[in-house]
């Protein structure tokens, strides 16, 4: 049985060699990943409770399954999230010990429920130290069918950029993102933020046979149990 044909097409399985390439396409954020100085609500929301994402969220009735812009919430303290031209700043004050929390968040555009999408936060240069956290917000599809929130998922500034991809809970998961820190004064000062829908894609390797063009390459990795057809060289 031939293993490979004369065009260099597999006729066995596991002889082709794929990379799996991400593609990104689509941005399921309002006006991109572009920040203006009315980026933000003109309110900021002010939480009470250990639970101030959810509470945040509610407090302005999201989901609402159409896209919004970005609002505002901080606890702990009245020092909230800023905006202007290419900047969005979440600022921290500590009093006594205990270190406020600012934040943003925004409803997403028409996700599909479990499909793959990807998170990337540039931040501008910055040594401010801090804890920086992403999560999302949704219904449940259990009794109560209560505003849930994902697990949180933290990184330790300064770093200059974060990529986290996630699978959509529902069709309108609330992208939330907050940032405390133990010093007073810090805080995280973000340049670019971006969501779009990651798909992963298998290409086969190619390669340029000097004088030849360009031919599909193949792992030429026999199946020693099959003998070669006549002719055919052993590689």
């Amino acid at each position: 049985m031939e293993q490979i044909n004369s065009r260099g097409q597999a006729l066995e399985e596991g002889l082709d060699v794929f990379i799996s390439v991400p593609l990104l396409s689509n941005e399921y954020l309002s006006f991109n990943d572009s920040f203006t100085t009315s980026t933000l609500s003109a309110t900021n929301i002010i939480t009470s409770t250990s639970n101030y994402a959810t509470e945040a969220v509610a407090s302005v009735g999201l989901p609402t399954y159409t896209n919004s812009n970005w609002y505002r919430f901080s606890s702990g303290s009245e020092i909230a999230a800023s905006s202007i031209n290419n900047t969005i700043t979440l600022p921290v004050s500590v009093s006594r010990g205990i270190s406020s929390t600012s934040g943003i968040f925004q409803e997403l555009k028409q996700l599909i429920k479990g499909k793959e999408y990807s998170i990337t936060i540039n931040f501008h240069s910055s040594v401010e130290a801090g804890t920086f956290g992403i999560s999302r917000i949704y219904y449940s599809t259990i009794q109560p069918y209560a505003l849930t929130q994902s697990d949180i998922v933290t990184y330790e500034l300064p770093t200059s950029s974060i990529t986290l991809d996630f699978q959509a809970y529902s069709t309108a998961d609330i992208l939330f993102i907050d940032f405390t820190s133990d010093v007073n004064g810090n805080s995280a000062s973000i340049s670019s933020i971006s969501v779009k829908e990651k798909n992963n894609y298998l290409m086969p390797v190619v390669t340029d046979l000097i004088g030849s063009g360009i031919a599909k390459v193949l792992r030429r990795k026999y199946n020693s149990s099959i003998p070669l057809e006549e002719g055919q060289p052993i590689e």
